[in-house]
Formats: structure tokens, sequence, C-alpha cells
């Protein structure tokens, strides 16, 4: 299953209802065990860093927006307090 289906040890030890430890143990022991890890461990690796550059690049757009959101509030602020100032609004 580790092999074929590309399972890991805890998704192995649930569906033969084993623990995770035992499989583990036995996997260790299997000629190709290393090779298949070391292939898993580079997939792994390339997906955290293209995880990584869209996060920076979400993480830009957010701040953008809530800079901008901030400087819209700003804004309105300062209009509602010209209004407030204002002769016409006092008479």
């Amino acid at each position: 299953m580790y092999f074929e289906k590309n399972f890991n040890c805890v998704c192995i030890a649930k569906e033969l209802g084993i623990s995770p430890q035992y499989v583990s143990k036995v996997l260790k022991g299997h000629p190709n065990y290393k090779k298949e890890k070391i292939i898993r461990s580079e997939i792994k690796y390339k997906n955290y860093l293209e995880r990584k550059k869209t996060n920076r690049k979400l993480r830009t757009e957010i701040l953008k927006e809530k800079e901008d959101y901030e400087l819209e509030y700003l804004r309105h602020l300062q209009w509602q307090h010209s209004i407030e100032m204002s002769k016409r609004y006092l008479t």
C-alpha cells in the first residue's frame, strides 16, 4: 500500500487496524523504503516551496487591501470631521 497506493503509515495503520509504529517498523525493513522516502521528501519540499511563493503573493495582496481600506476610512473620517466643523453644520 505504501509503494503502490502512496499511502502513509497512519493511513495504512487505520486500514489494517494496527499501530503506525508497527507499520513504520515493517516498512524500514523493505529494500525500496529509502528510495521512496527520498522521492516523497523531494516532492513534499517542492510543494512547500510552491505554497511559500503563493503565500507571499497573497500576503502582499492582503496587506495592500488592508492599507487601502484604512486609507479610505481615514478619508471618510476627514470628510466627516470637515462637515461637522463647518459653519453651515453648526447653524
